[in-house]
């Protein structure tokens, strides 16, 4: 953490003790990324219109969990309340006084094992290697009017065990793995293993101190955030890493645009990113990072379940001099001009800029909403080379989901999505990068050593489905999954170092593919809500031992297949 974080924060505490005397109790606590009500209330938006939240500008403020509670939709058929064991206040127990409230989080323990290989996804600060993987979180609040203070930290334990190393991974001079570098081929900060040992870690999670007035806030927070309308995953930032140390300005919830145009949401945030003990460093990369941050999105009126969006990230170096306003209000510097990585393959912009567009449109008659996101690596030349070649290092999600009621269970809710972070032919003729990554920025868009946008990573590309069937005190659901991993990876190797003045077919059976079959689900037993997962993961062509081999018909390409079975099971004690 920077001196400049820690001075901000000192300021934001001593602005909470200030304002204890404040009367009246207004609750400002968020729902944490990943919780589990999240999903209902995603869930209550396919019901009924009374919701007219984004849903892409996470974490939501707790005031619309609660907005919901005691309404119902008209035909009571279709509110069969599915979540009977979670109709509570999100917290029991708090202590109120006639300045203050205090309040303890549920506390909740989860407990990940993998067979043969790490396989993880989404888990914030925790990174699930072979083994078992043991996070605990929990902690307490104060809140007022005006102040939020919240601490509510994630401990971590990892077996970590030994497993097959990749191909593509290096070594140093003696044979030593470099365990800061997966087998991508390029730099990034993104360790395929952390480190040789079982460890522990400390990460402060869902803390925050905020100021808030109505639907308006500012702070400082570490807390996972999740920009943008995917359910699986999101392009620019999701939490899939450590929460970012960043300082925010935003809404809460929607604000009503005068002469009734529609209502908007924002979130501008200056971050710190940092390295993980594995990223080997240069003379150039030994520096603190920042990352400006920002998310808006707008409903009109005359159309108030759709929310257009758009989302801005830029990477850069903290200057010598230190940061400047116009550091913390970069991303939302649209008229800023850079050279893109692109131009002549230099890569020589100091920043690192990834921008998306995206919708979200909901329609509560038919129970479904239908979603989608738009991305770019790269900066464009000009307005002309934006107009020739929108899709020049452009990523996508496209996603649905729909619920079915059912007579012999309350309803069934249907999830489906595609991601490609996979670049298009216009690399033939124009040079694209590896998403998330930088030729100056060498760590990439990471934090802690993972990814901050999707988990996938650079090149990949998802298809998935998940069908969960809920009942009156849990659900029970299956998930199906294909991952392409890197297939950049695979055509960029076949085309430099696979025979390539030779026309015809080269390697194309060793495709590194993915494939996930599984099975997940929760059920209330007294006051603890239990939830588990088990999953099928195989890995065909692991490793890419065999990648750009002379094939033959009779080739065993299995040989290297790879099978591990994920296995997760949490509590959490609901007070």
């Amino acid at each position: 953490m920077n001196i400049l974080f820690k001075k901000s924060l000192i300021i934001c505490l001593a602005t909470f003790f200030i304002h204890l005397a404040l009367p009246e109790l207004l609750k400002a606590q968020t729902l944490p990324v990943g919780d589990f009500r999240e999903e209902q209330v995603r869930i209550q938006q396919l019901f009924n219109d009374s919701l007219s939240i984004s849903f892409s500008n996470r974490p939501v403020w707790k005031k619309t969990y609660d907005a919901f509670l005691p309404e119902s939709t008209e035909d009571k058929s279709l509110w069969k309340q599915p979540y009977d064991f979670l109709q509570k206040t999100f917290f029991e127990g708090n202590e109120s006084y006639d300045n203050i409230t205090l309040g303890i989080y549920e506390p909740f323990i989860k407990n990940t094992y993998n067979t043969k290989f790490p396989y993880g996804e989404n888990n914030g600060a925790a990174w699930y290697g072979r083994g078992l993987t043991t996070e605990f979180q929990g902690g307490g609040f104060l809140t007022s009017d005006y102040v939020t203070l919240t601490f509510r930290p994630h401990l971590i334990y990892s077996e970590n065990q030994d497993f097959r190393v990749p191909r593509f991974v290096p070594r140093d001079q003696d044979g030593n793995v470099l365990y800061g570098h997966k087998e991508l081929g390029f730099g990034i900060d993104e360790p395929f293993r952390f480190g040789p040992d079982s460890y522990t870690d400390f990460n402060l999670g869902q803390t925050s101190a905020r100021i808030h007035y109505k639907n308006i806030e500012a702070g400082l927070s570490n807390e996972p955030l999740w920009w943008g309308p995917g359910v699986r995953y999101a392009l620019i930032l999701s939490n899939n890493a450590p929460g970012l140390k960043h300082a925010f300005f935003g809404t809460r919830g929607p604000i009503s645009i005068p002469l009734g145009i529609g209502k908007f949401e924002f979130k501008l945030i200056g971050a710190w990113p940092e390295d993980s003990q594995y990223f080997r460093t240069t003379e150039e990369t030994n520096r603190q990072r920042f990352m400006s941050g920002f998310n808006f999105n707008f409903s009109p009126s005359v159309a108030p379940n759709l929310h257009l969006g758009f989302t801005r990230a830029v990477h850069s170096y903290v200057p010598e001099g230190g940061l400047s306003a116009s550091d913390f209000l970069g991303a939302a510097n649209f008229f800023e001009r850079q050279t893109p990585q692109s131009a002549g393959g230099t890569g020589n912009d100091e920043k690192n800029s990834l921008v998306s567009v995206y919708l979200r449109w909901v329609f509560p008659e038919s129970h479904a909403e239908i979603y989608g996101e738009y991305f770019r690596e790269d900066s464009f030349e000009s307005s002309r080379d934006l107009l020739l070649e929108p899709d020049h290092d452009r990523a996508y999600t496209l996603g649905f989901q729909k619920i079915i009621t059912s007579n012999w269970i309350d309803f069934f809710k249907v999830n489906l999505e595609l991601n490609s972070l996979l670049p298009n032919r216009t690399d033939e003729v124009k040079r694209q990068t590896y998403y998330y990554t930088h030729g100056q920025i060498r760590q990439g868009h990471t934090n802690g050593g993972q990814i901050l946008g999707a988990a996938i990573g650079p090149g990949s590309e998802s298809q998935f489905l998940s069908v969960d069937g809920f009942f009156s005190r849990g659900k029970l659901g299956i998930i199906l999954q294909r991952v392409v991993d890197n297939n950049f990876f695979h055509y960029e190797f076949n085309e430099r170092f696979v025979f390539p003045n030779v026309a015809g077919n080269k390697d194309y059976f060793n495709h590194r593919v993915d494939l996930n079959l599984g099975l997940n689900g929760a059920y209330k037993v007294g006051p603890i809500l239990l939830r588990g997962k088990i999953l099928y993961n195989k890995k065909f062509n692991y490793g890419r031992y065999d990648l750009g081999r002379n094939f033959a018909p009779d080739d065993n390409f299995a040989e290297n297949d790879l099978v591990n079975w994920n296995f997760s099971l949490s509590a959490r004690y609901l007070f």
